[in-house]
């Protein structure tokens, strides 16, 4: 495909340090020198490109070095903001979460062919005694914190609002005691969107964000997400995007693409942006775990699954839309040093008071269980009970540590990508090259740098 490039020869033969942060890129006649870290794309010729290849083959290499040969680098900087640190943890003393995700339920609507927890397989709810005690924990370390704002997440597990009574509950409270404390209240939710038009109108009240899954047109959405009766979901769930919408709510539709949709995807995008216009769209790859590897739901075509998004990326140009994939940032202006908040850890509340950092690990008889469940809430003291060293770890690790990563381009958007899907069946972190997630990350990105080349000449 002439739209992916290649790293240049040179420099794939060359034994490059493990925390490399310069690389050459050659596509259509082109050479490019990008720096994730740094934050700069330029054009260079074949006889800069001998100097950067001596300069960078130099052991005692400094990124700084570079601005000797392109004075000009400022001009062409894209990264705005700096890699998030996020510091050091010492004992129990370091973590003080002022923001939580609460999962309402196990159970739910839908029996979506690729669920990764399984959703409505188990009637588990969360009672009042939990969410309580998990919003004035985190209302508490606000304050503690002297944060401005305390966050209250609703995900699942399950189908968060189909535990409506403790959903309203926790809605009404969390915001009551934030007011109380001086503190802004930021909510959001991850629905299914098998809501009916009170819950709808309750949840545009108080929730500006919500994030709806819905995997494109009906004859995917039916097939891929029926409901727990195998009915359709398609006509309730694309009247709740249009109602939320309508409403002003901020609304980002959740596509998950597999083998049934992996040749449609510019098509699943311009539907969207045709029929709910305002809505950001976020597409993701299938990844086999929980009922997929039931229902053998495997990993769509890398190869296919990038050339789509770079298709549906001309048309959420063309129509407006706001398009994302958690592995790269289109607009390639954030470096990362994580993958998601596993790392910090995410503060997520099960239904039964257990604490993990990774939402599909939300059970003690997940294979994960113990690198990922970190915590509990004791009903006798009310208190939440966490495992210090488990934080320890898991607030210190980072995927891109594997060797290969060091010598990857896309290094610094995907940061060595999902710390679970990386993991073998034994819980063992493996190299972030066995995750296919990470083909389409190198590939996308070395597409978006010469794009990024390809553009500039245009506008001149």
């Amino acid at each position: 495909m002439e739209f992916i490039s290649r790293i240049s020869d040179d420099t794939q033969r060359k034994q490059v340090p493990a925390a490399r942060e310069v690389f050459l890129i050659e596509a259509n006649e082109k050479i490019i020198l990008f720096s994730g870290t740094a934050g700069f794309i330029m054009e260079i010729s074949s006889e800069e490109r001998a100097r950067v290849n001596k300069l960078i083959s130099r052991p005692s290499f400094n990124l700084q070095e570079l601005s000797v040969l392109f004075p000009e680098l400022d001009i062409d900087r894209l990264q705005v903001d700096p890699p998030v640190n996020d510091g050091v943890l010492s004992g129990n003393k370091g973590f003080q979460p002022d923001a939580a995700v609460l999962f309402p339920t196990l159970d739910c609507h839908l029996r979506c062919t690729y669920c990764y927890s399984s959703g409505g397989e188990q009637k588990i709810d969360m009672d009042r005694f939990v969410a309580r005690a998990t919003i004035d924990f985190i209302i508490r370390n606000a304050v503690g914190n002297h944060s401005e704002e305390c966050g209250l997440e609703f995900h699942g597990g399950g189908e968060p609002t189909w535990n409506w009574p403790v959903f309203e509950f926790s809605l009404d409270y969390f915001e009551a005691q934030a007011r109380k404390h001086g503190l802004l209240p930021a909510v959001s939710l991850a629905t299914n969107g098998m809501l009916s038009l009170r819950q709808i109108d309750r949840i545009a009240a108080c929730i500006p964000k919500v994030q709806v899954s819905l995997d494109g047109m009906a004859d995917i959405q039916n097939v891929q997400r029926p409901t727990s009766t195998n009915k359709r979901s398609f006509p309730i769930v694309s009247h709740t995007v249009s109602a939320l919408l309508g409403r002003g709510v901020a609304v980002t539709i959740h596509s998950v693409i597999t083998e049934r949709g992996i040749g449609r995807i510019p098509e699943i995008v311009r539907f969207f942006g045709e029929n709910f216009p305002g809505a950001a769209v976020q597409i993701e790859p299938n990844f086999p775990c929980g009922r997929g590897s039931v229902t053998n739901e495997r990993f769509p075509s890398t190869t296919l699954f990038v050339k789509g998004l770079i298709e549906a990326f001309k048309v959420a140009e063309t129509l407006g839309v706001d398009i994302t994939y958690s592995g790269v940032n289109p607009q390639l202006d954030q470096a990362r040093n994580r993958f998601c908040g596993i790392t910090v850890p995410n503060f997520i509340v099960t239904p039964t008071g257990l604490v993990t950092a990774c939402n599909e690990v939300a059970e003690m008889k997940h294979p994960f269980a113990k690198y990922f469940i970190y915590g509990c809430l004791d009903r006798s003291t009310e208190r939440f009970m966490f495992d210090y060293e488990r934080i320890a770890w898991l607030h210190s690790y980072r995927s891109s540590r594997h060797p290969e990563c060091g010598e990857c381009l896309a290094r610094f958007m995907c940061a060595g990508e999902c710390l679970v899907k990386n993991m073998s069946a034994e819980g063992v972190s493996r190299p972030s090259l066995m995750n296919p997630r990470c083909m389409i990350n190198r590939e996308l990105t070395r597409f978006l740098v010469v794009d990024r080349i390809r553009n500039k000449k245009e506008r001149r």
